[in-house]
């Protein structure tokens, strides 16, 4: 798909559902996702103009900078996180604007109609399947014991039933028992943690939710109080109490997104572009948060972390 006007510098479009100085998950360095098309021979203000917008996490603002970025109209859009690919998907219906994202499942969220030949206006990252499968793993170095692990859930984003199924048939292939505990509202976080404690579970897998990214600090010290390891994607809760995680992808993703920007510019259909899986995201462990829980990491866990942490924040 050429760009519409060569004589103007290429359009693209960066669409955030975060802040931009939101810091529950992996942020997305702009200026290494810029460094990779410099590296392409763009020349920003030559060859490439960029707008970027920041979605504040309110879904509305979200779909309005869609619609925005659309009718500049940008050439390519690069987007971050399934809400933004779910606005996008509806903003680009009838312009069939070009979009690369990151997300968690580009087939259930309807972006693509399969990994391998996306089929529509979308391409893009993921970090599935290998995701589900590499957290069970930490979880199960690092609580040999665990029997029941309950998963705090919240249904209304897309990933959170496919990531629900994923956990429970991973698990379930080694034994363990996985009963969901939903919360819907930051009331529901300390109830259904209680919870979890009193049917004994022995861990807890904490599911996607941007309820649960913006209160980590709540739900480490609530994990921490009743005792209970808890593992998930939000880079924050391990900073209050979690034992760890596995977040999205780090910085060294992003210039990957520059090279398939640059393959649509110059004329690639994004529907046939494969969803690259390779994107792995970094492992943080919380060692302290170990030791007052009584576990013992294995010293292997610990070497293939990425992130060590050897405090509970107190603030």
């Amino acid at each position: 798909m050429p760009r519409p006007d060569s004589q103007r510098p290429a359009r693209v479009g960066l669409l955030h559902v975060v802040g931009q100085d939101d810091k529950s998950i992996n942020p997305v360095d702009m200026a290494d996702f810029k460094q990779g098309m410099r590296d392409l021979g763009y020349r920003e203000g030559v060859d490439v103009e960029f707008r970027e917008c920041f979605g504040n996490r309110d879904l509305a603002r979200v779909r309005r900078l869609a619609d925005e970025l659309v009718a500049w109209p940008a050439d390519v859009i690069v987007s971050f996180l399934t809400n933004a690919n779910l606005a996008l998907m509806e903003a680009t219906r009838t312009s069939r604007t070009p979009v690369v994202g990151w997300g968690t499942d580009h087939v259930v969220a309807g972006t693509a109609e399969t990994n391998r030949r996306p089929g529509k206006n979308f391409t893009g990252f993921s970090y599935l399947p290998f995701i589900y499968g590499a957290r069970v793993r930490m979880l199960r170095m690092a609580v040999p014991h665990a029997r029941k692990v309950g998963h705090l859930y919240n249904h209304t984003y897309s990933p959170a039933e496919p990531g629900r199924k994923e956990y429970a048939e991973i698990l379930n292939d080694f034994g363990i028992e996985m009963p969901v505990y939903e919360a819907l509202r930051l009331d529901d976080l300390a109830p259904s943690v209680a919870a979890m404690k009193r049917d004994g579970c022995d861990a807890v897998m904490v599911g996607p939710h941007e309820l649960f990214n913006t209160n980590g600090r709540i739900l480490g010290r609530l994990f921490l109080e009743h005792g209970l390891p808890a593992f998930g994607n939000q880079l924050t809760i391990p900073e209050y109490g979690a034992v760890g995680g596995m977040g999205p992808p780090h910085r060294n993703g992003w210039p990957a997104m520059a090279g398939v920007v640059d393959r649509i510019l110059k004329g690639a259909d994004p529907a046939e572009i494969p969803i690259d899986r390779t994107m792995r995201g970094p492992t943080i462990l919380n060692v302290k948060a170990a030791e007052l829980l009584g576990l013992h990491l294995p010293a292997q866990l610990i070497d293939e972390a990425d992130v060590i942490l050897d405090t509970i924040r107190a603030d």
